[in-house]
This record gives structure tokens, sequence and C-alpha cells, in this order.
């Protein structure tokens, strides 16, 4: 009885200070003020930095073992935060910035809130030292409320117990001790790491189970067993992209009506079609290791208005949004067709719509139980890929770095927003993305 009754006022303790703590945080984590007002735009340059960069430090370049030096500006982690904030589809009301100072360095995010009576900003502050070579949490702000340094260290330390049976927590943290040294100088943080290529390979064979559930696997199955019936008897030929959409559709159909749920069926499908349209079949981005393959779908050129760039774009894009969100997917898209603005076939804004139609698309596909139905309800009858991908008539294509340069500027100047607000508007006016505005209103 006597140990019934400390567990009881045990558990009163632990509820009462997680009510103290919520409450603190709701009366002093909360500011009338944003910490961080906006994010800055992408250029070519920034992209250019960001290229060399990422080239400079591909850790693949590197034999097992070898240490590597990589210093990082505050202008590059910058460029990288504040447009990641900018493209994301689910913290599109978030801002990030990271500052230097006196060997610190100071990381601070603003989330804009719904209307409430305590404040509108939830600000955020992590000011972070090195310490014998290594990086470590000097403060944290939420607001106006700063936690103490032991309530940092005793969360790190819970946590650390609660996770250490984790498998992929154990690998993250081999990652992170093949750390040897961090170092902040002026406005640079230095980073000195050790390549262990198979720390890589064991999360990411965690991160394929962890990720997929047996039911996805098998889902995926379902769609490349038709995919491959479907597909083979056109190898070698160039195929609209509606002539497979519709038998696929059509399955996906029968299989929620006994059951399934759209949105999962949807993932499946275009999953499928896209590996098929960069010319990769599931086996290999699976890298299936339990001896269960994919079937192999035929050899087919999938087209859009007669190109097969456009419905790999169209594709991609749509994948890329039924499982990373829309912000994801349009970063996708920028940075593919800027980077060929630099070299190769140039910035392209038909590729550029087929990437926003893709997004759209993909939005419909999984973005709510209701316009996953209503686009299932449209797919799984005769369509024209004018339904669904806009024309791309007097689209600008093939732009050179100087020449986009010189017209558009960057990705924020009036040129190019016009440009893209006419493929938005070109896109709205499809037959699918227009019913389902209608159905909304």
């Amino acid at each position: 009885m006597k140990l019934i009754k400390i567990a009881l006022i045990g558990v009163l303790i632990c509820l009462l200070f997680v009510v103290t703590i919520s409450s603190l945080l709701l009366i002093f984590g909360l500011q009338s003020q944003p910490k961080v007002q906006s994010n800055s735009t992408l250029t070519h340059e920034d992209v250019a930095r960001v290229k060399q960069f990422l080239q400079a430090n591909d850790p693949r370049k590197l034999k097992p073992g070898e240490l590597r030096h990589a210093v990082i500006a505050a202008r590059d982690l910058n460029l990288l935060l504040s447009y990641a904030f900018m493209q994301s589809h689910r913290y599109q009301k978030a801002f990030g910035q990271v500052r230097f100072f006196d060997h610190r360095m100071q990381l601070d995010v603003t989330y804009r809130m719904p209307e409430n009576p305590f404040g509108n900003y939830l600000n955020i502050s992590v000011r972070m030292q090195t310490k014998s070579g290594q990086l470590e949490i000097q403060q944290l702000a939420i607001g106006g409320l700063t936690i103490p340094r032991w309530l940092i260290r005793a969360a790190f330390i819970s946590a650390d117990w609660l996770l250490r049976r984790d498998e992929q927590y154990r690998i993250v943290k081999e990652l992170l001790g093949s750390i040897k040294s961090v170092a902040i100088e002026h406005e640079e943080i230095m980073i000195e790491y050790q390549w262990r290529p198979e720390l890589f390979r064991r999360l990411r064979k965690k991160g394929e189970a962890f990720f997929l559930t047996t039911d996805e696997k098998e889902r995926l199955k379902i769609y490349a067993e038709q995919l491959a019936i479907i597909s083979k008897p056109l190898s070698g030929q160039s195929v609209s992209l509606t002539r497979l959409f519709l038998p696929l559709f059509q399955l996906a159909q029968q299989r929620t009506q006994n059951g399934s749920n759209a949105m999962d069926e949807h993932r499946a499908l275009i999953f499928n079609l896209a590996a098929l349209s960069i010319g990769r079949d599931m086996n290999t981005l699976m890298q299936a290791r339990d001896g269960k393959r994919f079937p192999s779908p035929g050899k087919v050129k999938l087209t859009l208005l007669g190109r097969k760039d456009l419905a790999k774009h169209f594709l991609v894009s749509a994948a890329i949004t039924v499982s990373g969100g829309t912000g994801l997917a349009n970063l996708a898209g920028v940075f593919k067709e800027l980077d060929d603005s630099r070299q190769g076939s140039g910035f392209s804004f038909a590729d550029l719509a087929a990437d926003r139609a893709g997004v759209r698309f993909g939005e419909l596909a999984s973005g709510s139980p209701q316009s996953a139905s209503w686009l299932l309800m449209c797919m799984s009858q005769p369509i024209e890929e004018s339904d669904f991908m806009p024309s791309i008539d007097h689209l600008p294509e093939r732009i050179q770095e100087l020449a986009f340069k010189r017209t558009y500027r960057d990705l924020d100047s009036e040129s190019y927003r016009a440009m893209e607000a006419e493929i938005d508007r070109r896109i709205a006016a499809c037959r699918i993305y227009q019913f389902w505005s209608k159905i909304l209103k």
C-alpha cells in the first residue's frame, strides 16, 4: 500500500511539472515580435556557391577512414537555412538565421503562431560554443524563457538513456562520433571528420526498414506487377503517360473499393512510374536484400506533350510531393533548372511547368482523403494530357546563365515571378485542377 502511495505521489509530481513547464512556455515563450524577420532570396550566384561547396565536400570521393576538413561560412549556412524554410511546405511560416560572434554560433528560429492572446511568434534561440573541439549548447531560450543548462543536460542524458537500445540512434551517435573536431573562427565553422561509409550503409538499411512497412512494400510490388504487365508489350516505344495512367488508376480504384486508402495507393502508383521515367526499376531503388524482387517494367519511353523530359519532371516532382511535401518538390525542380542553365540544355520554363504541374498533381494525390478520391475518380476514366499538364507554348527554354541573369536576374525578380504566375495560371486552367478548385469553393 505504501509503494502505491509513493507511486501516485510520483505521478502527481510529474504531472505538476509538465503542467508548470507548459504554462511557463505558453506565458513567456510566445512573443509579440519576431526575432527573425524574413528569409533571403535565391540568386544564380547562391546556387553556384552551394553547388561548389557540395562538390568540394562530397564524402563519397574520400577513402574509408580518411580525415577531411570542411569550412562552412555563415553566408552558406544562412542560404541553406533560409531557403529551406522559404520553400518548405510544412514550415512555411518559419524563418531561420545563423550568426557568429566571439567564437560562438547562434541559431535563431521564428515561427508564426495562429492568432492567440499570448503572442503571435514563437522565438527559439540556441547559442553554441566549442569545448575541447566539440560543439555544445551554451544557452537555449524559448521566447523570454531561458532554459537552465542543468535542465538541458538532464534532457540529453534522459534522451540518451531512453534511445540507447534503438539501433538507428546508436548508428547516428557513431556518425556524430566521426566528427573529430569543431572550431568557430570569425564567420566560419571548421569541421574535421572521418569518412565511415559503412555507418551510412547501415543507417540507410535501417531507414528502409523503418520508413517502409510490410504493407507499403507489398503495395509497391502490386503496382510494379501491373506496370510490368502493361509496359512490356510496349518495350522500345515512346508512350504517352496517359496510356499507363488509365489502367494503373483503374487498379487503384478497385483496391480502394475493397477498403484500401486512396492516398496510399497513389503513392505506390506514382513511385513506380517515377522510377520508370528515370530509367530505374524498384529493385534498384529499394535495394532489396531479402530475395523478394520486384518485377521489372518494359523499357518504354514515357512522354508528355511528346517529350520524355516533361514526363520525367512531372513524375519525379509528383513522387517527391507525395512523400516529402510541396516545398521539397519545388526546390528540387528549381535547383535542377538553375543547374541546367549553367551547362547543358539551359534553363527551361517548360520543364519548370512540368515540375509545378507534378507538384499540383501530387498535392491532389496525397493532400487529403477528399482530394485523393477526386483524383482517383478523374484518372480512372479516359483522360487527355491537357487534363493535368498545361500547354508549354511560348514558354522560354534553353536559356543560358548570362541570358537568364540579364532577363530574370533571380528568383525574386518581377520578370521571373511573372513567368511563374503564367505557369500557375495555365496549371489552374487544366480540367482536373480547375474542377477541384470549384469543389473547394
